[in-house]
């Protein structure tokens, strides 16, 4: 990194007094203190200019904060103080390395585009929960030969992957002109998942602190690959995100068993849920419209691919059973889902050695097309930070065909995973990035 500078972006018009507080659902609460990262990448276009560049990217930004202003607000207690604070805008430069080079030799562990192309070191203590924390924060940095990243972090006690992607999308329509092509944000995650109660205000630094341990590495699966996968998994019409959890899921498994066979492994999937009830549910809604779906494995058995796709399928199904039975009412579906989210928890024991492994699907979401006005990004890479041991982030290749998958685990049980034969007969570890 040669040079940087940093500035706070407002909105462009003042946020009104009747909107200056937003309260967080209890499931916004509950999340960890992290951030929902996406890194996209851009290639050069010498038709523009870096400093035209930067500044439509400052000046569409404020824009964009007017119809999201809580981003640009900042967390006190149990919502949102929605006081036009701003976010932090970071212009970078990289020293001599191109995009090429970077695309054609990826970091293999992804702490290196955290540490280097994202903004969190202008944030203290990134480990801790803080209401001082920018619910928004973006980096730009421009490799030698034009090309640009843009590192875009927003806190996930506001934002889930799908509320990232509206932004993102809303924000880039803004920069061309466009903005009246995408919807409003609703922020309104309250209607769902009703607000904690008062004295969980009190318990934020001790539940909400990460595990920041492991290492995470990439793993692409190619279109053909995922077609042999489905193939071997031998279930009616298994999803390519069902077939690719199931086999991280046996390798993840089958590396911890070299330290013990007698603990249980339980599975954690989340799912978007305005894909799930359309009806009810805007996909310009805002913050953590998530339910997570469990699934264990039995203490000493080898999981099983197939089995894991069917119940996979079946954790599913549940899901859309609840939803069925809905009277229409978007509070009692989110009372209903928060109880068995609860009563899954409650079952879990913890034991020594017991663990639970999540898997988070970005895909189909629309990253790709986050076109500022210097085309659509040759490869996005997406996480949270501070990273969290024991999850996986599985995003769209940019072929749109296969999924690359970002695996944190202990660096003890990484050595054992990528040396993992049948994962290789599938995945290749951190290939080159073709564009």
């Amino acid at each position: 990194m040669e040079k940087m500078s940093v500035e706070t972006i407002k909105p462009s018009s003042a946020t009104p007094q009747s909107l200056r507080t937003l309260h967080l659902s209890t499931v916004d609460y509950r999340m960890q203190s992290v951030y929902t990262y996406a890194c996209l990448f851009y290639t050069n276009d010498p038709s523009i200019p870096r400093e035209e560049t930067t500044q439509k990217l400052k000046t569409s930004l404020s824009q964009t904060l007017t119809s999201f202003y809580p981003f640009a607000g900042r967390i006190n207690g149990l919502a949102v103080d929605c006081n036009d604070e701003g976010a932090i805008f970071i212009e970078a430069t990289l020293g001599n390395s191109t995009i090429s080079a970077f695309l054609n030799s990826p970091a293999p562990d992804s702490n290196e585009i955290q540490q280097t192309l994202l903004p969190l070191h202008h944030v203290p203590k990134t480990s801790e929960a803080s209401i001082t924390w920018p619910l928004l924060l973006v980096k730009a940095c421009y490799f030698q030969c034009g090309g640009m990243s843009l590192g875009i972090c927003m806190s996930h006690k506001l934002a889930d992957a799908a509320s990232l992607s509206a932004f993102i999308r809303a924000w880039a329509a803004t920069a061309r002109g466009e903005s009246g092509t995408v919807g409003k944000p609703e922020f309104a995650g309250v209607n769902v998942y009703p607000p904690p109660p008062p004295h969980d205000a009190f318990k934020v630094a001790e539940v909400h602190k990460p595990k920041i341990t492991g290492v995470t590495k990439r793993f692409v699966f190619s279109g053909s690959k995922i077609d042999e996968l489905k193939a071997k998994v031998a279930q009616p019409r298994p999803t390519r995100v069902q077939c690719v959890t199931a086999l991280l899921w046996r390798c993840v498994c089958a590396a911890a068993a070299s330290k013990t066979t007698t603990s249980t492994k339980v599975l954690f999937q989340p799912a978007n849920l305005r894909t799930k009830i359309p009806s009810l549910l805007s996909e310009n809604l805002i913050g953590n419209l998530i339910h997570t779906s469990m699934t264990s494995s039995r203490k000493g058995e080898e999981i099983d691919i197939q089995e894991t796709v069917k119940e996979l399928r079946e954790r599913g199904e549940e899901l859309t059973s609840l939803v069925q039975e809905n009277d229409g009412s978007t509070t009692a579906l989110g009372s209903k889902l928060l109880v068995k989210m609860f009563n899954d928890y409650s079952k879990l024991s913890n034991e020594p050695g017991d663990s639970m492994y999540a898997v988070t699907s970005w895909c189909r979401m629309p990253f790709y097309e986050a076109n500022f006005g210097k085309g659509c990004p040759v490869w996005v890479v997406g996480n949270v930070a501070p990273r969290l041991e024991l999850v996986t982030m599985l995003l769209d290749s940019n072929d749109f065909k296969g999924i690359e998958a970002w695996v944190t685990l202990s660096e003890e049980d990484m050595l054992s995973f990528e040396q993992n034969p049948e994962l290789l007969a599938f995945a290749s570890p951190n290939p080159a990035v073709i564009f």
